[in-house]
């Protein structure tokens, strides 16, 4: 390894003509040593015609032919060289490692933490904005209270200017935030909101990216409430619902807790009842039966495994803690049926999943981030 780290050192001070006389003859003793057929014949042909191109337009003119065409050949198979090494650094997998147990103890469960993007593009970090303080954005008042509960309020009377804003919570993170209409939503992690400052008259109509839970507020003229996600549609009147709209999900699930809503996609749609999700079969949708606090146990600060959810529930941990999960279904992979605090470390984390007869593994990998490896 040694050896290899000299030659790209000797390759690198060459190319850059820094080189010392020295060191110049330790690569000319290298080159000779090496068989130059070893680089594919084409990827060398183009090299050394790139190469010698621009050789001959720094060097100018070199006395000795033969010295010339050596150079050529050296700086040829020294720039295959670097760009095979560069190749190799950058698309051959980093060597992996298993995480030591202090690493997995220094990484904690998620916070609550988010950005608001304003029309204009400007951008609030919510960690910045003390609690109990406030800040105006044109006709609307920003507000987080001492729960660090974000809300919205009319600035007057008056007038108002609607601009839409977006709440983006960043993987580890949750957030709770209350529309100007006096709606509550809580955010999981890596989702996005985006809704209008205020509420004009007509439907309020929200888009959600992820996950979130809604306890949307009635109003006195019974508008309706509308979240859209890809392809879908959920309009309610006033109820608490929850909707599971990542993209890497197999499809969106609405879960109803209290209430009435219609989901729609095109020509489809489906009324649930409380207690019932709606989900996508063959294009179209449909409704079950389901345990809505199963669903909402993200919200209680749990991971709830039902003996058939492991898939779902990994890929929660992954942006909980920020971490790559990789997960095989597989029979010998036991179907574990119980709940698990969400306010762990990792390590914890892993020592019950363990304990729980889930095989785990935890290594360092690429860009050294942690690969939980589900076996």
């Amino acid at each position: 390894m040694k050896q290899v780290k000299d030659i790209y050192r000797l390759i690198t001070n060459f190319l850059s003509r820094s080189e010392s006389i020295e060191e110049r003859k330790q690569l000319f003793d290298w080159f000779d040593q090496q068989a130059v057929d070893q680089i594919p014949t084409e990827q060398f042909s183009t090299i050394q015609k790139n190469v010698k191109n621009r050789l001959l337009n720094e060097i100018g003119t070199i006395e000795q032919k033969s010295n010339t065409l050596k150079y050529i050949r050296i700086i040829s198979t020294a720039a295959a060289v670097l760009l095979i090494g560069f190749f190799t650094y950058t698309y051959w997998p980093a060597t992996e490692h298993i995480a030591s147990s202090k690493l997995l103890a220094s990484i904690p469960p998620g916070s609550e933490k988010a950005i608001i993007t304003l029309a204009d593009g400007k951008q609030i970090n919510l960690d910045d904005l003390p609690l109990n303080q406030s800040i105006q954005i044109g006709e609307t008042i920003l507000i987080k209270d001492a729960q660090g509960k974000v809300s919205y309020q009319n600035a007057s009377t008056g007038k108002k200017t609607i601009q839409k804003n977006s709440l983006k919570t960043p993987k580890g993170a949750t957030y709770e935030l209350t529309l100007v209409d006096g709606t509550l939503v809580s955010l999981n992690a890596d989702s996005k909101l985006t809704y209008p400052s205020s509420f004009d008259s007509g439907d309020r109509i929200v888009e959600l990216e992820g996950e979130a839970y809604f306890q949307v507020a009635k109003t006195k003229d019974h508008r309706g409430f509308i979240v859209k996600t890809k392809d879908q549609q959920t309009k309610v009147l006033g109820t608490k619902f929850n909707i599971n709209a990542y993209s890497e999900e197999k499809g969106i699930r609405t879960s109803l807790q209290e209430g009435s809503v219609i989901v729609s996609k095109q020509n489809s749609a489906v009324r649930l009842s409380p207690n019932e999700q709606a989900f996508l079969d063959h294009g179209k949708l449909r409704s079950k039966a389901i345990d809505i606090d199963e669903v909402l146990s993200w919200k209680s600060g749990q991971f709830s495994f039902d003996g058939s959810n492991m898939e779902e529930v990994f890929k929660d941990i992954g942006r909980w803690y920020d971490i790559d999960v990789t997960y095989t279904r597989s029979e010998n992979i036991v179907q574990y049926t119980g709940k698990i605090p969400r306010n762990l470390s990792l390590e914890k984390l892993i020592s019950l999943l363990n304990y729980a007869d889930i095989k785990t593994k935890a290594v360092v990998g690429k860009n050294n981030r942690i690969n939980l490896i589900i076996t």
